[in-house]
């Protein structure tokens, strides 16, 4: 064996004082704890220039500098100048607030603890769902009273007030099916043809957001509910058709909504080229004019999406059309998504040239904006 000389030896004594360190975790903690690392990292470097950006942009909007944006830009140089003017001068409070409620949700999306419920919103006679954030890990059946709990103020209050006393647990087995018991005394067994559709709905919206493919009714304990309007309804299926993410501006809420409607759609690409031709009754495309969708290339789970801006969009409908577009790639099997358009930099709060994931569920901007 070689003979160590003394540096050699010195190393080698200091290297035997340094303590043992034990790690009891097996690799695949390791691995797991890793990658929580690493999504949170990439969670990191996506938002914190945009929360940067919409620092600068609100100290802009303060000092009261406001200029005209043009309608048309004649070539890329032009349309780069318009969309410098855009940032800096047309982010409203909306899309600021888009920006606040991605920055304010890392820990809840980092550990998928986010409940879509879909609230009814009787103004427009259809459900909106809103993505709200839980705290710490709760069982299936603590989470729906978890998210009323946030959703007990001014403009949900009156919505979420249909769920009082209602329960919603998954049966045993893979979490396709839901039970969905209802207390006799509910507000919904006295209701109106319109307002027993939208609780139903809106039951059946939230389940299918927690991954529900039917459920089974209770009054109680005793199977079946009974509505004056349907009838005995026992169990019911949820459909599994994608849905194509559109707008209402008329919400009781307070600000335009993203509202899911089923589409007939193939593709992603396909339901990107409805969303932008025609729109369901009471609703209307997220695509604003002088936007068009060009090509849209799929690559496993990713998307990449090019736009043709003719006429630059307001930052509030930017930041709509973008959240649409990947809630809608969500609803097609799709993880993250791609934006570009030449001469622009940001669609919204949403940097373009990058990887975006999808988000968890839509409307998470309500709460931010309702906070007092």
């Amino acid at each position: 064996m070689k003979k160590l000389n003394g540096n050699e030896r010195c190393i080698e004594h200091d290297l035997e004082q340094l303590p043992i360190i034990k790690d009891r975790r097996t690799k695949e903690e390791v691995y797991a704890q890793l990658a929580r690392a690493q999504r949170l990292e990439r969670w990191k470097r996506r938002w914190l220039p945009a929360a940067a950006s919409a620092a600068v942009l609100a100290a802009s909007v303060y000092a009261g500098t406001h200029f005209a944006v043009p309608k048309r830009a004649d070539n890329n140089e032009a349309l780069s100048f318009s969309v410098q003017t855009l940032q800096a001068d047309q982010v409203s409070s909306h899309s600021k607030t888009m920006i606040a409620a991605e920055t304010a949700l890392p820990a809840a999306i980092e550990s998928g603890n986010v409940m879509i419920v879909a609230l009814p919103d009787g103004r427009i006679g259809r459900v909106v769902p809103v993505a709200v954030p839980l705290l710490g890990r709760l069982a299936p059946a603590e989470r729906l009273p978890a998210a009323l709990r946030q959703l007990d103020r001014a403009p949900f209050k009156q919505a979420a007030a249909w769920f009082e006393g209602v329960k919603m647990t998954p049966a045993a087995g893979d979490g396709s099916v839901w039970f969905v018991r209802v207390p006799d005394g509910h507000r919904v067994f006295a209701a109106g043809h319109k307002e027993q559709r939208l609780f139903l709905e809106a039951v059946m919206e939230t389940v299918r957001q927690m991954g529900g493919r039917s459920i089974r009714f209770f009054t109680r304990e005793e199977e079946g509910l009974d509505l004056p309007v349907f009838g005995r309804l026992r169990t019911t299926k949820i459909s599994q058709q994608k849905r194509i993410y559109y707008q209402n501006r008329f919400s009781s809420f307070g600000h335009a909504v993203l509202i899911p409607t089923p589409s007939n759609a193939r593709s992603f690409s396909e339901a990107l080229q409805q969303m932008k031709k025609s729109a369901p009754s009471g609703l209307e495309s997220v695509i604003p004019r002088g936007v068009e969708v060009g090509s849209v290339d799929v690559d496993g789970r990713h998307a990449a999406v090019r736009l043709h801006v003719s006429t630059l969009p307001s930052a509030d409908e930017a930041a709509c059309m973008a959240e649409a577009v990947l809630l809608t790639a969500k609803e097609f099997g799709l993880l993250d998504a791609t934006f570009e358009a030449s001469g622009l930099s940001f669609l919204g709060p949403y940097p373009l040239g990058e990887r975006i994931n999808v988000p968890s569920g839509p409307n998470a901007a309500l709460l931010m904006a309702s906070s007092p």
